[in-house]
């Protein structure tokens, strides 16, 4: 059945994917912040980078004894 709204308020469209996370694989979209590295790879802001930095250097987080 035809509904006048429809034309009025069109559904809105899925995000555009910009870029695939280098550590977690998942989706960036058009309009997000991300971390680009020298290498070329790229991350989200946040946990994903401060993830794929510890493993690229080698950081292993310790408590002193």
């Amino acid at each position: 059945m035809w509904n006048p709204l429809d034309e009025r308020f069109p559904p809105p469209s899925e995000p555009q994917v910009a870029a695939k996370c280098t550590w977690c694989g998942g989706e960036i979209y058009v309009g997000d912040t991300f971390v680009l590295y020298a290498n070329g790879d790229i991350t989200h802001e946040g946990d994903c980078e401060n993830a794929h930095v510890a493993a690229e250097l080698g950081i292993e987080r310790m408590i002193a004894e």
